[in-house]
């Protein structure tokens, strides 16, 4: 669909920080373009392992010439939402012709101890959930081996896992690694390698394992993300780290291979656009990584906010969301 201009009268930016249930407080920049009576929302996470620090995006946003991609993606997702409620659709609509209209999701597995896994399988089994992703803690070894194990048995054979590795492994560890988790049937292995391992890395491994292999940092950089793609690698995208919407569809329609779009646990803003971002894919995604909210106290947003095994979208112009003023007020950090 055509995009509605929409003159930008005002933008404001707010950095906030919001506790996590598990793991470090959350920090981000949410953004506001007003213009005609309307506010487009976007929001920026702050990624220091990425290079995005809170101080820096607020300074890019405020400038209006975003340079990292955390910045660029709320300024084209707050850009995107407010021409999509001045014509009325949802953000997705205005994506693609026929967006689809929900998206499956993966639960992310916190627990360490097998039996701790076991039981929070069961639970988030018993919500609905199928698709289950842990992150490696022994590089594969024992640790991973008992947990996978664990969470096995407690989903049966319906249940498919994930592993995580968030780029520890080196070539040579990954070969041995991967092949030694095969008796878990898993459904996909997450980044095995570093961030910056060459495409060649990938060739070599995916063509010695028995396992589907996905990037998720690699996708930082650009040249190499157009070569995963084109390899058939699945892309497991956060708009945070692409740039945005726009740059996320690019990559789906070069990719050979499937493509799932996951969330840098971000507040209801930042998972919302993800969403309208899934559902605009040129093709159905395997589960996507966005069951996440129930992560923070406050998900920064008022009314309902999709959280569960599958996410549907909502019936609402543009992203469908609007800020709890009262929740930002608690959390911001320049007042």
């Amino acid at each position: 669909m055509t995009a509605v201009d929409v003159r930008v009268e005002r933008v404001e930016v707010v950095p906030v920080r919001v506790p996590a249930r598990i793991g470090p407080a959350y920090e981000a920049a949410l953004v506001s373009l007003h213009g005609e009576g309307l506010v487009g929302l976007g929001e920026a996470p702050a990624l220091p392992e990425r290079g995005a620090g809170l101080a820096a995006l607020v300074r890019e946003l405020e400038s209006g010439e975003p340079a990292s991609p955390a910045a660029r993606c709320a300024l084209e997702t707050a850009r995107l939402d407010l021409q999509a409620r001045a014509a009325g659709v949802s953000l997705a609509r205005l994506l693609a012709e026929r967006p689809w209209p929900s998206v499956n999701c993966n639960a992310l597995v916190s627990a360490e101890r097998p039996a701790e896994v076991a039981a929070e399988v069961e639970t988030l089994a018993g919500r609905g959930f199928w698709v289950f992703k842990l992150k490696a803690r022994s590089r594969g070894g024992t640790a991973d081996r008992e947990r996978l194990g664990a969470a096995r048995f407690a989903g049966g054979q319906r249940a498919r896992l994930r592993l995580d590795f968030n780029g520890l492994l080196g070539p040579a560890q990954a070969l041995a690694a991967l092949t030694g988790l095969e008796e878990f049937g898993l459904e996909l292995v997450e980044q095995p390698l570093p961030a910056a391992a060459p495409v060649a890395d990938w060739t070599r491994l995916q063509a010695r394992v028995p396992v589907t292999l996905a990037a998720d940092e690699s996708l930082a950089l650009p040249a190499l993300a157009e070569d995963l793609a084109g390899l058939g690698i699945v892309l497991a995208v956060k708009l945070a780290t692409v740039g945005g919407p726009a740059a996320a569809l690019r990559l789906a329609r070069l990719a050979r291979g499937p493509v799932l779009i996951a969330s840098s646990y971000e507040s209801g803003v930042g998972l919302a656009a993800a969403l309208h971002t899934a559902c605009a894919l040129p093709a159905a995604p395997p589960a996507c990584g966005l069951a996440t909210l129930d992560r923070l106290d406050s998900g920064l947003v008022s009314g309902a906010v999709p959280d569960g095994p599958r996410l549907r979208l909502p019936d609402t112009p543009g992203l469908g969301v609007e800020l709890d003023r009262e929740a930002v007020a608690r959390y911001r950090l320049d007042k």
